[in-house]
């Protein structure tokens, strides 16, 4: 039969294991609440990370629009200076087939007044000198008050403007106040 001392010592010796139980169930816990707080951790990290990448592709989405909006005003910028090219281009052919077609009138008219003025000029020696006094009384007059003048026979019509581009403002990144990288 066991004596009281040997029931003391395995008492003893079953608290000693109880409390080496309990200290490892405590330690084991402190490790789980550890790797639960390094989860949480991580947990949290992925969370920002994803909101900042989300964050980062919508501000990638507004410059992608605002680049679209400049394409489109650039384009019709374009559009105007197409416009005014062809008006160009057709107001210089124009002139050009009517400065050939006067000039040939003019050289032909010229030649024609030079013999009439010769033959004037021989027959009416008097009107001729009546002519250059009356040419030098008019040319003082003009010089005193000048004729009025005939308006162009063109007038310039502008084509339709676009107005002026201007940069955008661009979207923050996150709440630092930071621009994405590559854009000032």
């Amino acid at each position: 039969m066991a004596s009281i001392d040997d029931v003391f010592h395995q008492l003893q010796a079953v608290n000693t294991n109880l409390a080496t139980l309990h200290a490892d169930g405590i330690a084991e816990t402190n490790a789980t609440n550890q790797v639960k707080s390094s989860v949480d951790t991580v947990d949290a990290d992925v969370k920002a990370g994803f909101n900042a990448t989300v964050h980062g592709l919508t501000t990638i989405a507004l410059i992608d629009i605002e680049a679209v909006k400049l394409l489109f005003h650039l384009t019709q910028q374009t559009d105007t200076v197409i416009c005014t090219l062809e008006n160009i281009s057709r107001n210089t052919c124009a002139m050009l087939t009517q400065m050939t077609m006067q000039t040939e009138l003019q050289k032909r008219m010229a030649d024609d007044l030079d013999a009439i003025r010769a033959m004037e000029e021989a027959e009416q020696p008097a009107a001729a000198l009546e002519r250059a006094r009356l040419a030098a009384l008019q040319a003082e007059i003009e010089r005193c008050c000048p004729p009025e003048q005939t308006p162009p026979a063109c007038t310039y019509q502008p084509c339709p403007k676009v107005d002026p581009a201007r940069m955008p403002d661009l979207p923050k990144v996150g709440g630092d106040g930071n621009r994405p990288p590559g854009i000032n």
